[in-house]
């Protein structure tokens, strides 16, 4: 019986609320989980307990992420007496949360509780001592089941001080029927591939060897991480400095610009998913960096002109590799430092409930999407809706974040702007990395 009047009356307040906004033409958020897109919000906390004595968790996230997570708001609402959980919309634009979240936490603004950020983010809102440290709020055995991967790239000066929630990162897909037509194995190496292309190019459509993300972009970074990564190289060496002028990434970098030169379509420069995406799923091309979703994009016969033709594996190495890895993508959950304890024991509620194995299974079974809780690559049900993900949980032992620099958001413009004139011929390889190498050490000074 007290449920059901506690439900009546935050539907009435609902109702309440809807009147309000129209009479006001208000933007704050509703209590059923919706908002208005515009990130604006009460910025204190003196309504934080709705009338039946509940306390509000802010949720703030873009509004690409709101279909996936609405329902685990949700389940959480329903089962809650202590907390309930109300989102903050932002347009779906990783740059735009980002400087929102920045011109927020600067100030010391406690108007958002928990926040989805992305994952290059973590190091830099954890220097500025923006994000709560969540050894306070969670056991060892509460984070044993994460991916390790996961895990590290949610770390700063070794402690979890965001949870990873679903995860991402990129495969090569191949067209099967190709190989097998020239009789061909699948290649380890990116010399390998290339060697393939005088075969390959004229059979059963294939007008290139490759095609990947080359645009000017937050894509272009992931791929040439991958490059370099993949050639046994890192951006920054074990003391973080940069040596992005190294013989082993010179090289790694002539091997991606050669790809997209002789390779690939005229206009690789510009694509970003989409683009790239089109150009296999028409059949045009043998082999595609991508996300690891696309698998079911690629076998889905109203989208794909090569469905059951598309296998799936590792991406390439260099000369100078031994081990492929993958960029890892996905989002991560923050706690807003700046909020009081209540709050903060409300938001790892929150985040207790979301990460759960059920909640975690749930939103796999629905989307797809990995997770980075690592029972989801074993558990039956899900393997035999996305038999993919087997294969997936490989390339995520050895996956590799982003570089982890408090001035990623310069980095990752530093890196777009001279790999990308490198790929243009704008200028040469080793120009195009020694004016990198000093932007990013101009960054640390």
């Amino acid at each position: 019986m007290a449920k059901q009047c506690r439900i009546a009356l935050s539907l009435l307040l609902v109702l309440l609320t809807l009147v309000s906004l129209t009479a006001c033409a208000g933007n704050q958020p509703t209590a059923d989980g919706t908002s208005s897109q515009t990130g604006t919000s009460d910025t204190s906390k003196d309504s934080v307990a709705n009338a039946d004595g509940r306390t509000k968790i802010t949720y703030l996230l873009d509004q690409g992420l709101v279909a996936g997570y609405q329902p685990v708001v949700d389940a959480y609402n329903e089962s809650q007496v202590k907390y309930y959980v109300e989102f903050l919309i932002l347009p779906q634009d990783t740059t735009t949360v980002h400087d929102d979240l920045v011109n927020k936490l600067a100030v010391g603004d406690t108007s958002v509780d928990v926040f989805n950020l992305d994952g290059t983010y973590v190091t830099e809102f954890a220097a500025a001592g923006w994000l709560t440290d969540f050894g306070e709020y969670f056991s060892g055995s509460e984070i044993e089941n994460l991916l390790p991967s996961t895990r590290e790239q949610m770390s700063y000066n070794g402690e979890l001080v965001a949870m990873p929630g679903l995860t991402n990162g990129s495969m090569l897909f191949y067209r099967k029927d190709v190989l097998e037509e020239i009789g061909a194995e699948v290649p380890t190496t990116y010399e390998g591939w290339m060697e393939l292309a005088d075969q390959a190019v004229g059979v059963n459509g294939v007008e290139y060897l490759a095609v990947f993300q080359a645009a000017q972009g937050e894509s272009l970074v992931c791929n040439w991480c991958e490059f370099i990564w993949n050639n046994g190289a890192d951006l920054f060496d074990a003391d973080g400095n940069p040596q992005a002028n190294s013989p082993k990434i010179v090289e790694a970098t002539k091997i991606m610009a050669d790809l997209a030169q002789n390779y690939a379509p005229s206009g690789i420069t510009t694509y970003a998913e989409t683009e790239s995406e089109q150009v296999f799923l028409e059949g045009k091309a043998l082999i595609l960096r991508d996300w690891v979703h696309f698998w079911k994009t690629s076998n889905d016969e109203e989208k794909s002109k090569v469905a059951g033709k598309v296998g799936m594996t590792l991406l390439p190495i260099g000369p100078e590799g031994d081990t492929p890895h993958t960029c890892l993508g996905g989002s991560c959950y923050g706690i807003n430092n700046f909020i009081d304890d209540e709050h903060k024991q409300g938001a790892a509620d929150f985040i207790r409930f979301a990460n759960s194995f059920d909640s975690q299974k749930a939103t796999v079974m629905n989307s797809g999407e990995p997770s980075s809780d690592e029972r989801m690559y074993k558990d039956a049900d899900v393997l035999e809706a996305y038999p993919f993900l087997g294969d997936f949980y490989e390339a995520l032992q050895d996956a590799k974040a982003r570089p982890k620099t408090p001035y990623y958001a310069q980095t990752s413009d530093a890196i777009q702007r001279n790999i990308h004139q490198a790929l243009t011929s704008e200028v040469d390889v080793e120009t195009a990395l020694d004016t990198l190498q000093q932007e990013l050490l101009a960054l640390q000074n």
